[in-house]
């Protein structure tokens, strides 16, 4: 075997062990594609593949309490707190948000990623019945705005996972 091929392998072999770790480390993280971001909801999510249709990032995550999504935004708009104020406004023209009941923040995570966070109760579209939504908006490092939401009833919203994504979300 000649000495390059055994530096390929050890080299294939670190890799391995690495991502190992890193799995072992962080075995709920989530990486949204194309977006390039990721979070580490805790246990009980499922991960559902869905086509990367720009917006639209992939998986999208779901359990009995909610759902998670992410959505790479408009390229024109680099500033996050822009970026925030445009998908309020779209939110509340088609009637998914009242403009008057939503609650505004700003964030940083663990790794030093500044964001802005918003909520709002609004009516769900297939029923009449009430939806809790929870957007966190930052950079990639592209420097594209995403929005990771989360999307729930009222009664099931978890303050413990609006504090796991105000944590873990991370660049990848």
């Amino acid at each position: 075997m000649s000495t390059r091929l055994k530096v390929r392998l050890v080299i294939a072999r670190i890799g391995l062990v690495v991502f190992l770790i890193i799995r072992v480390i962080h075995p709920t993280r989530v990486t949204f594609s194309p977006a390039n971001m990721s979070i580490d909801p805790g246990k009980g999510w499922t991960e559902v593949k869905i086509p990367a249709t720009l917006p639209v990032c992939s998986p999208r995550l779901v359990n009995k309490s909610g759902m998670i999504n992410a959505l790479l935004l408009e390229e024109d708009i680099t500033e996050v707190r822009a970026a925030a104020q445009k998908l309020q406004a779209s939110l509340v023209t088609a009637g998914k948000a009242p403009a008057e009941g939503i609650n505004q923040e700003d964030f940083t995570t663990a790794s030093g990623l500044a964001g802005v966070h918003f909520s709002y109760t609004g009516k769900s579209a297939k029923s009449d019945a009430d939806v809790r939504s929870h957007h966190f908006i930052s950079r990639n490092m592209h420097s594209r705005c995403v929005d990771v939401s989360y999307i729930t009833s009222p009664e099931m919203e978890s303050s413990e996972l609006i504090g796991a994504i105000t944590k873990t979300l991370r660049v990848e």
